[in-house]
């Protein structure tokens, strides 16, 4: 996890199964699992606010990136992927 400027965190966390890290603002990524382990990244919303509201946006230092995401194929591993009827 890391902030910006206006709003500095720097959270750097190994975790296991089980494990829960609370990221409490800041970007946060990426996630990597080591060769031959499968990893599963669950994002939860919680909090005492009325208003639900993902407010995801890209670090705009890497914002280039999702731009190469069509021209890659879809990893087989991934357990959600259904190859075309």
């Amino acid at each position: 996890v890391y902030g910006t400027p206006d709003r500095p965190i720097e959270v750097l966390e190994e975790v296991r199964t089980g494990d829960v890290v609370l990221v409490p603002h800041g970007y946060h990524g990426p996630s990597v699992a080591a060769p031959g382990y499968h990893m599963y990244y669950l994002n939860v919303m919680a909090g005492p606010g009325a208003e639900r509201a993902w407010k995801i946006v890209d670090d705009p230092e890497h914002a280039w990136l999702r731009g190469t995401w069509p021209d890659q194929p879809v990893d087989p591993r991934l357990p959600l992927h259904e190859t075309g009827a």
